[in-house]
């Protein structure tokens, strides 16, 4: 009691010349239409900043949660993309004993660590087999082929880049469906080369290169790159061909992990 009284006596005056400004200003605003407006308008300007600040700053901690949600919602779509294109080539992949019509599942994930500077590199994945991913899953970003899981524990998952020497996917020249080997020698993280291609096979400068779905890695079409150049060496049947990436693997964030469901089906019978 005595501090309160102590501060009322120390600051009193500074509080009533405070209340009686408010007073007056609450008294100007009320009875004179004109700075009633210009006092309106002045407050819902501020409001207006305020709120927008605020939402700003909202949106921005909500950025994580945004993301994921948006990296699942294009995992749907782009597992819709598959099924229509298996469709429209004519392959039958409905499987009856489950309550699914897909072949393929489409995982959300992020890259938590990327190499691009060696000649063996790996990524690592935020995500795991509590997500259903498991070893030998294909990886995909928007714009194309990223490479293969090779490790996978509970909670992150482990693979190897297409910027790696033992890595090889089976591509395909889009435009008249010519099959190779897509690999890797070093060097420039652009680029990468496709071999077994035949010297018979008609090559042109430009050709989109994707993924042939000769394996149960891939399905068929995915955008793996585009030709940039090709020389045949004297003696040789096969084509030696430069492809630029359609990804850019130093700029990896989120990607999407591809599940298909009868891998082990087709592995089985390879066998």
């Amino acid at each position: 009691m005595q501090n309160l009284l102590y501060f009322l006596f120390r600051y009193g005056y500074v509080i009533l010349f405070i209340c009686l400004e408010i007073l007056c200003f609450t008294l100007i605003v009320r009875f004179n239409p004109h700075q009633s407006q210009i006092f309106v308008k002045s407050s819902n300007n501020v409001a207006g900043w305020i709120y927008d600040h605020y939402s700003s700053v909202t949106q921005y901690f909500g950025l994580s949660s945004m993301s994921r949600e948006l990296a699942e919602e294009n995992a749907l779509l782009r597992r819709d993309i598959i099924d229509n294109q298996l469709q429209s080539s004519g392959a039958v992949h409905l499987k009856q004993d489950t309550a699914s019509d897909y072949q393929y599942e489409i995982l959300p994930a992020r890259v938590i660590n990327n190499r691009i500077t060696g000649l063996d590199n790996f990524f690592t994945l935020n995500a795991g087999s509590d997500r259903g991913l498991s070893v030998g899953q294909g990886v995909i970003d928007g714009k194309g082929v990223v490479g293969i899981l090779t490790d996978v524990n509970e909670k992150y998952a482990r693979g190897i880049s297409i910027l790696n020497r033992d890595c090889r996917i089976s591509v395909a020249i889009e435009r008249n469906h010519f099959f190779g080997t897509l690999f890797w020698e070093g060097g420039n993280p652009g680029m990468a080369k496709m071999g077994d291609v035949p010297k018979h096979a008609d090559l042109r400068i430009g050709d989109k290169v994707v993924t042939s779905g000769f394996s149960a890695v891939f399905p068929a079409g995915i955008h793996v790159g585009e030709v940039t150049g090709f020389d045949l060496t004297d003696g040789s049947n096969f084509y030696d061909i430069d492809i630029r990436l359609s990804t850019d693997m130093a700029s990896l964030q989120y990607v999407y992990v591809i599940r298909n469901l009868f891998s082990e089906e087709q592995r089985k019978l390879e066998q």
